[in-house]
């Protein structure tokens, strides 16, 4: 034994969210920068894990953990986030794979990507974090669906008018789409593949523009009319939380003027929204 520790990124909202032959799935978008870091201390004198505070998904999805292999011990955790929570960008999901990996680490457990979906989806609907790359995931039952790959260069120019959504709660809600809807989800879908085949963010930002617009049916995103009207003059998709707060705009990494996009980008949503309290987020890859 000794001091595990664990790491996940989070997310921003998801680049498609829907349903695909019956199946509730979603595209995932990882942000490297947004971080979850758990520390495990390990204590063969308790069954417990303690020391998480408010982190009590965390706890639950550990404890489960030491019970699927038998191990006799708890511990102390600590869980350090600068993922913003109740904004759909995984905070939760994060948290739980970072507890996942640093017990694991202190036990020397055999840990796969599919032990922690099995276990995060019986704790709440999970993002697929765990995984590196960009996946399609049912997010329900916590399976695998597809991956594909690493997301070409790009920025992200993200908006949040606050609130905060419960993940729990909101997926309780029955999520009705209309034929057309699911027709629209193909295309995004195709688009998104087309886009990580092509290395093209332009696809990916498509894809990612088709489920927004669907998803204001189910969570209206105020800010909404404003990112579709930015969207279309600076070339860029929408990407949304499709069960949180956050909207944004998705650009190449490679646009040749992109500080002058990213600066008019957030004069405008700033003035938009002049005397409303709003956090503005702004994440980058590049090659």
């Amino acid at each position: 034994m000794k001091i595990g520790r664990g790491s996940c990124n989070g997310t921003f909202g998801e680049l498609v969210q829907g349903i695909m032959e019956e199946r509730p799935f979603l595209i995932t978008f990882p942000i490297e920068s947004l971080r979850s870091e758990a520390r495990f201390v390990p204590d063969t004198a308790t069954s417990r894990i303690r020391g998480v505070n408010s982190k009590m998904k965390a706890k639950k999805a550990g404890e489960s953990l030491l019970q699927l292999f038998a191990i006799r011990g708890g511990g102390y955790l600590e869980i350090h986030s600068n993922i913003p929570s109740g904004k759909g960008m995984a905070s939760s999901s994060a948290d739980i794979v970072a507890t996942l990996r640093a017990i694991a680490d202190s036990y020397s457990i055999p840990l796969t990507n599919e032990i922690i979906s099995m276990i995060a989806a019986k704790v709440e609907p999970t993002d697929g974090v765990m995984y590196e790359d960009v996946v399609v995931y049912e997010y329900i039952s916590g399976q695998l669906i597809a991956s594909f790959g690493t997301l070409p260069p790009f920025i992200l120019v993200g908006i949040d008018l606050g609130g905060m959504i419960n993940t729990i709660e909101f997926n309780e809600v029955p999520k009705v789409y209309s034929q057309d809807d699911q027709q629209l989800f193909i295309k995004a879908i195709d688009l998104a593949k087309r886009g990580f085949k092509e290395k093209n963010i332009t696809y990916i930002g498509e894809a990612a523009t088709l489920s927004a617009r669907v998803n204001q049916k189910l969570l209206p995103k105020p800010v909404f009319p404003l990112l579709d009207q930015l969207a279309n003059r600076y070339h860029g998709g929408i990407v949304v939380a499709h069960s949180g707060t956050v909207a944004g705009i998705l650009l190449d990494g490679n646009l040749p003027n992109s500080e002058l996009v990213v600066s008019h980008l957030i004069r405008e949503m700033s003035l938009a929204y002049k005397g409303v309290p709003i956090n503005l987020f702004l994440y980058e890859s590049k090659e």
